[in-house]
């Protein structure tokens, strides 16, 4: 393990690093664009691509289309995007939201889709920004969640692709005086904080935006107006609703702890990052210091960002926080956290070291000087070529829609990245991509899963401005791969807070049940291990409230699908 002396010296380094590099003209405002080079230009064709994006012929037809004109910080800040399967055939479907739109498209296989929108009894109205997916009644179907800025919907699954709003919840938006800013959520996520069995739902806002704030800004030393930097709203904060088992959702935020979160939030992931068996809750803050919740227990939480090291950057800032997800990048069986931020601001890979300390590894393990010039938006650690070591893929994109006016030079559309974990370091291998897949995109929302089971993981992707990428896993390799879908009988049905562990030989991962992280968006809630070269594997279970299950000899290549209380670990019968 690095020594905290060695961090603290390479800290340092950071920072005259970053003087260097970024000048005194680089404050990370908003408003501010300097440095930061145009988006990526096509790429030429590439030989065995990665992944490449299948959009075309995928049959998805959804679209976001800004105007040509500098966008508020309401239509800028995007959306995300939601992996679900609706009627329980074993392929996931996609949830796609935006301002006044609501598409559901339902897996066909072989990255076929179609819109089912129409009789999926999704509404439509509304400056949609979230997703979440979870099975809060436990009756085997998910359900879907979806919030954005003085909008919010609860949506029962009636089985076979349709849904009904569920009234009276009690997640209803309130009525807001006509002087007052409406309620601004951005970020929901299902989790059992309480540990009854059944899912509550934590429900992040945004800022204060609407009468008495500025909606455009702009200044006489620029050619136009621009999108006004964050820190000029009041933030608006968390709020966690527990579920009482008969439809309603009762707020319980007050005395939890989660009323001292920072507020203005773009990200939130779940993750037990002291390995007690209880899911904590990492924050990302839009220019206001990241939380970092301890789950206690009883309901109970305490905010440890200060104190753990993840609530500022290695320079001692405030993160433009936006993209975040929980993994154990190095293989020390400690859940590490990744933050995405704005252009210009350090991207944090805060390594755990343990006793509730962490320290910025990003630019040891090379990501930084790749990542910084960018604005990023969806963040995930995941395994894409089933070597057993988590990779990471972003995407990016302006918040300023006009930067290219405002700053000549500049692109507001900006490249999905990705790396690969060789080890110690990450290597970018954005280039391996196919040619469409690295188009520069307004970037935002970004999910992962399995969209096809064939133990690859895909990305779906939301273009702000155009069609999503939906980029297919197309990695030649011979390494085998496991993945696992659990199933509660005791706790939550989707057995979220379950740590899953697999053995291969000498080699150990794991991986928290969970569909949260990235930025705005609901991932496969299925846990997929790459394998290597190994073909026999072990898998333990401790499910929430701390039962353990042991499956010995499995084999490779294979979903099983684990219930809660039984014996045997039983192969899924897949489609594609």
């Amino acid at each position: 393990m690095i020594s905290q002396t060695t961090h603290i010296l390479k800290l340092l380094l950071a920072v005259m690093l970053a003087s260097a590099l970024l000048g005194a003209g680089c404050t990370g405002n908003r408003d501010s664009a300097a440095g930061q080079p145009p988006g990526k230009p096509p790429a030429a064709h590439v030989a065995n691509a990665i992944f490449e994006n299948v959009i075309a012929e995928s049959g998805i037809d959804f679209e976001i289309k800004q105007k040509d004109e500098p966008l508020s910080i309401l239509k800028t800040n995007g959306e995300g995007v939601g992996l679900i399967d609706v009627d329980g055939d074993g392929l996931l479907d996609i949830v796609f939201i935006a301002h006044d739109q609501a598409k559901l498209y339902r897996n066909l296989g072989g990255f076929k889709f179609q819109d089912i929108t129409a009789n999926s009894g999704l509404k439509q109205e509304g400056y949609w920004s979230g997703v979440a997916v979870g099975d809060y009644d436990n009756d085997g179907k998910p359900d879907l969640y979806l919030c954005g800025y003085n909008c919010s919907a609860l949506y029962h699954n009636e089985g076979g692709g349709r849904f009904t709003v569920v009234n009276g919840s009690g997640l209803d938006i309130r009525a807001t005086p006509p002087d007052k800013c409406p309620e601004w959520r951005s970020i929901p996520v299902f989790f059992d904080y309480n540990g009854d069995g059944r899912l509550d739902l934590l429900v992040a806002r945004y800022a204060d935006f609407g009468p008495g704030t500025p909606e455009i800004c702009s200044d006489s030393s620029k050619p136009a107006k621009y999108t006004c930097a964050p820190d000029i709203y009041t933030p608006q904060k968390m709020s966690l609703f527990r579920n009482d088992g008969s439809g309603r959702f009762a707020e319980v935020t007050p005395g939890s702890g989660l009323e001292t979160a920072s507020g203005r939030t773009l990200g939130v992931a779940l993750g037990d990052y002291n390995n007690d068996g209880k899911l904590d809750v990492a924050v990302a803050n839009d220019e206001r210091p990241g939380d970092l919740f301890l789950n206690l227990g009883g309901g109970k939480f305490i905010n440890k960002g200060v104190a753990s090291g993840t609530a500022f950057s290695t320079f001692g800032k405030v993160h433009g926080g936006m993209g975040v997800d929980w993994g154990d990048y190095d293989g020390d069986g400690k859940l590490d956290l990744f933050v995405a931020t704005y252009q210009n601001e350090a991207k944090n890979l805060y390594h755990n070291l343990g006793r509730g300390i962490f320290a910025d590894s990003a630019l040891d393990t090379g990501l930084s000087e790749k990542m910084d010039r960018w604005v990023t938006f969806g963040s995930k650690l995941f395994d894409y070529d089933d070597d057993g070591k988590l990779d990471l893929i972003v995407t990016n994109g302006h918040v300023v829609n006009n930067t290219d006016i405002l700053y000549p030079g500049t692109n507001a559309r900006q490249p999905i990245q990705l790396f690969h974990n060789a080890g110690t370091t990450f290597e970018e291998t954005t280039g391996q991509m196919g040619e469409k897949a690295q188009l520069p995109i307004m970037g935002r929302g970004l999910a992962v899963g399995d969209l096809d089971n064939d133990g690859k993981l895909d990305v779906v992707v939301i273009d702000h401005n155009g069609k999503p990428v939906l980029l297919r896993n197309l990695v030649k390799t011979p390494n085998h791969w496991i993945s696992v879908k659990l199933t509660g009988t005791k706790c939550n049905r989707d057995a979220i807070g379950a740590r899953v562990t697999i053995k291969t030989g000498s080699s150990t991962q794991f991986r928290d049940c969970t569909n949260s992280g990235s930025f705005a968006s609901a991932n496969d809630i299925r846990l997929l291990f790459g394998l290597g070269s190994a073909t026999d594997v072990s898998v333990t279970v401790r499910w929430p409230g701390g039962a353990t299950q042991e499956f010995k000899g499995l084999k490779a290549d294979q979903i099983y699908e684990v219930k809660e209380g039984n014996a045997q670990a039983v192969p899924a019968a897949l489609k594609h």
